[in-house]
C-alpha cells in the first residue's frame, strides 16, 4: 500500500509541473545537512562583463554551503552571508538543460569535471576528491550545463557533461561555511536540494 502511495505522490509531483520556474529566484537547501548554497566573498554583478575572466581557473570561486544567514539586509562577512547571497535564478536553457545563475553575481554554477560517471555511480566512495562547484563568469566549454532532476521532495542538480551532483560538505552540527562539491552519489541525501521560492 505504501509503495502505490509513494509511486500515486511521485506521478503526482510530475504531473503538477513540480520543479523550478524558469527566471524564478530561490534558496537551495540540502536536505542531508539543512545547510544552503551561497557564494561569499566579493558581490560584484558581472552579467555586463561575460567572459572577460577568460577562464573558471583563475580565480577560482567555490560555492558554499551554511546554516543560516545574518540578519539585516547588509552584506555578509566571509563567515556568515546575508539572504540575498543565497538567492539562485534557473535559466532554462533547450530540452531539460539549464544554467544555475547566482543572483547577485551573475556567475553560473559549473563543474570542471568531463567525464561520464554516470553509468559507475558511486564508486568514487566519498567526495573528498570531489572538485569544487565553481562560481564561473560564463559557460567556459560547456561545463556550466545542468540538468534538474525533480525528485518526490526535492530536486538533483546534475551537471550536463558528467552527470556528478552538486552537495554539500562539512559536519550538520557546524555552521560552515563549507565547500560545495560535485561528486558521483547522493551521499547521506547531500545531493538533493529543496528549492525555496525567495
Amino acid at each position: 500500500m505504501s509503495l502505490l502511495l509513494l509511486l500515486f505522490v511521485l506521478a503526482e509531483a510530475a504531473y503538477a509541473g513540480y520543479g523550478p520556474v524558469p527566471g524564478q529566484t530561490y534558496l537551495l537547501k540540502d536536505t542531508g545537512t539543512g545547510k544552503y548554497l551561497v557564494l561569499m566573498g566579493e558581490q560584484e554583478d558581472i552579467r555586463h562583463k561575460r567572459g572577460a575572466e577568460h577562464s573558471y581557473k583563475n580565480p577560482v570561486r567555490n560555492f558554499t554551503v551554511v546554516s543560516g544567514f545574518k540578519p539585516g539586509g547588509r552584506m555578509g562577512d566571509d563567515e556568515v552571508p546575508t539572504k540575498d547571497q543565497g538567492l539562485f535564478i534557473f535559466r532554462k536553457l533547450d530540452g531539460d538543460n539549464w544554467y544555475i545563475e547566482h543572483a547577485n553575481t551573475g556567475r553560473y554554477m559549473l563543474a570542471p569535471d568531463t567525464v561520464d560517471i554516470r553509468n559507475r555511480r558511486c564508486q568514487d566512495q566519498g567526495w573528498l576528491e570531489a572538485s569544487g562547484t565553481r562560481a564561473a563568469d560564463m559557460d567556459y566549454y560547456g561545463l556550466a550545463t545542468y540538468k534538474v532532476r525533480v525528485w518526490a521532495n526535492g530536486l538533483y542538480l546534475e551537471h550536463a557533461r558528467s552527470g556528478r551532483y552538486v552537495i554539500a560538505t562539512g559536519e550538520k552540527e557546524k555552521p560552515g561555511p563549507f565547500t560545495a562539491v560535485n561528486a558521483d552519489c547522493n551521499y547521506y541525501y547531500r545531493a538533493l536540494w529543496k528549492f525555496i521560492e525567495a
